[in-house]
């Protein structure tokens, strides 16, 4: 997987890891009531199982993106329209 979609998961997935330890925080305290989803209630412990999951979720992402390192790139030369006439390769840098 490319770095920066891992780097981005890993924040996609720590925010859900927050979310959900915010949500069981305040169901634990009873500001808000356990969720009822398909005629089940699903309790804390559910949410601190589900933030867990997402916690390791990102960081095992965040290791992969961050520690991986990144491929290097090759100088390549770029053939310009009118450098393909005379078949003479341009470098990168003299086009602007």
């Amino acid at each position: 997987m490319n770095r920066e979609v891992c780097k981005f998961l890993s924040g996609s997935f720590g925010a859900l890891a927050y979310v959900h330890a915010a949500y069981a925080v305040a169901t634990s305290r009873g500001i808000i009531n356990e969720p009822v989803f398909l005629g089940r209630r699903w309790g804390v412990g559910y949410m601190w199982t589900e933030a867990a999951v997402y916690s390791a979720l990102s960081v095992a992402l965040g290791y992969a993106g961050w520690s991986s390192k990144p491929q290097a790139h090759q100088q390549q030369t770029v053939s310009s329209a009118a450098a393909g006439q005379n078949s003479q390769p341009v470098p990168a840098a003299a086009q602007s």
